[in-house]
């Protein structure tokens, strides 16, 4: 059975009433006693089963004559255990338990609560506004739409923590202990939003050009740790980083030097490191730009390349560093706009194809290319690039992101006509409702999980031995 398929018996049995759930307030409920805490126990499989137990007899003796049979004990009424929660990738933030509390707390909710889990807007339209509390949103980007991060002067820590505290007060009562999901592009080098007060750590580019791929490994996931430490103090917990998309061996490239270079192989192993790296801090990772953009030197913000690559060189290429950050345990993967004519995404981006993101990335392939199998979050690049916008208004976008695969819609352009969107995609069938579930069960573990990470002190940002850290992966290039 899939991940998928999985999910969805989860909330069948939910709504049949096989598995404890919640009410109407949408609260996650705590996790059975015998659940564990850890990713590794989770991944042992589960099933559910209805069991009759019988006595073994010993073999009968012949006496000649046969006594009496004596009839059968009655079989003890079928008792049908609680179903399994979604498989979660190895050494990965989220567990089973984590899965099944989701799932419980999504079908108390209302359909349009539902919606708004799946959306995530940016600062620039929900700092200072009450957007968050009025639409149930799943989580905010940080952005600076003016030079530094919305609702700050100079994006200083201290700054930075306010916004991103006013922003987790929004949490409807209902879904406390499920932390926004408060995200940013901390790629370091030539992205990077967190500047004033923050440790300048090396990025891609640096790390990859230690020219021994173990030490630049160890350097990568160091630097990624404290990194992860920093932002966890101001209250992001999600980063949009690494980059995992491979460049061409010459020419220009639409990300430029944000990746970690032109050797597939090479590439997997810095990034599973860097999402080691965060992860071990406690914050979720995310790989990009699935299923890969870095050959292309088209800008996605401004058009939609297509990557002309048969799946035999797609398979040997993009999909190497993107397998290995999910092989990791990557808690979210972006997927790019961008066409795959391969595996049948022609024309329009691979983020609203569900070939690419259902079959591709959660699924075991299509048409050649192999699937990576992957459980996470799956959440689009920004709704506000052209290959979006260009063709689909702000509702039919977020559906059809949602029908596609996705589990989060980043950056709707108006995001009250999102979730809108996403609500009466349901009501008219456009959108199965189940796949909404899936979706919004499937966020909402990861901020349950999120839960469990440690906020570190502001005194660790721009620390000493975080600078020393820096130096030292800068000097090892």
């Amino acid at each position: 059975m899939t991940v998928r398929r999985t999910r969805l018996l989860i909330a069948g049995l939910l709504s049949a009433g096989l598995v404890a759930g919640c009410g109407s307030s949408g609260q996650a409920a705590p996790a059975p006693a015998a659940a564990t805490s850890t990713a590794e126990s989770a991944l042992e499989p589960s099933t559910v089963t209805a069991t009759a137990s019988s006595t073994p007899t010993e073999p009968a003796v012949s006496t000649g004559t046969p006594p009496p049979a004596e009839p059968p004990p009655p079989a003890p009424p079928a008792v049908a255990e609680p179903a399994p929660a979604a498989a979660v990738p190895p050494g990965g933030l989220v567990t089973s338990a984590d899965m099944a509390a989701a799932s419980a707390a999504v079908v108390g909710m209302s359909i349009a609560d539902q919606a708004g889990t799946v959306v995530m807007v940016s600062s620039a339209d929900a700092v200072g506004t009450d957007l968050v509390s009025q639409l149930h949103l799943g989580g905010v980007i940080l952005m600076g739409s003016k030079g530094a991060i919305d609702g700050t002067e100079g994006g200083t820590p201290d700054e930075v923590a306010a916004v991103t505290e006013q922003l987790q007060s929004q949490v409807p009562a209902g879904q406390a202990g499920a932390p926004l999901l408060i995200a940013t592009d901390q790629e370091y080098g030539l992205v990077t939003r967190l500047v004033n007060g923050f440790t300048d750590f090396p990025g891609a580019q640096e790390l990859s050009g230690i020219s021994d791929t173990e030490a630049a490994a160890a350097q990568t996931q160091a630097v990624t740790a404290a990194a992860g430490a920093e932002m966890l103090a101001v209250g992001v917990n999600v980063d949009f980083a690494p980059d995992a998309d491979v460049l061409p061996e010459s020419g220009p490239s639409g990300v430029d030097d944000r990746s970690f270079g032109s050797d597939p192989e090479r590439a997997g192993t810095l990034v599973a490191a860097a999402v080691r790296g965060y992860q071990s801090a406690g914050l979720a990772a995310t790989i990009k730009h699935f299923p890969g953009i870095g050959r292309t030197a088209t800008d996605t913000h401004k058009a939609l390349p297509t990557l002309d690559a048969g799946c035999d060189e797609w398979n040997a290429v993009e999909s190497v560093p993107m397998r290995a950050g999910v092989d990791a345990g990557v808690a979210l993967v972006m997927t790019g706009h961008i066409a795959l004519p391969a595996v049948g995404v022609d024309g329009q981006s691979s983020a609203l194809a569900s070939a690419a993101v259902t079959d591709l990335l959660k699924g075991s392939g299509v048409a050649g290319c192999n699937g990576l199998n992957f459980n996470g979050v799956s959440i689009s690049d920004s709704f506000q690039m052209a290959p979006v916008v260009n063709n689909y208004g702000s509702a039919e976008a977020a559906w059809r992101g949602m029908a596609a695969g996705q589990d989060l819609v980043l950056m709707p352009v108006k995001p009250a006509e999102a979730v809108a969107g996403i609500s009466d995609a349901v009501a008219d069938g456009s959108l199965p409702a189940s796949r909404l579930e899936e979706a919004a069960a499937t966020v909402y573990a990861l901020r349950l999980a999120l839960a469990r990470s440690a906020r570190p002190g502001l005194e660790v940002v721009g620390s000493d031995a975080h600078a020393a850290i820096a130096a030292e992966a800068r000097a090892a290039g």
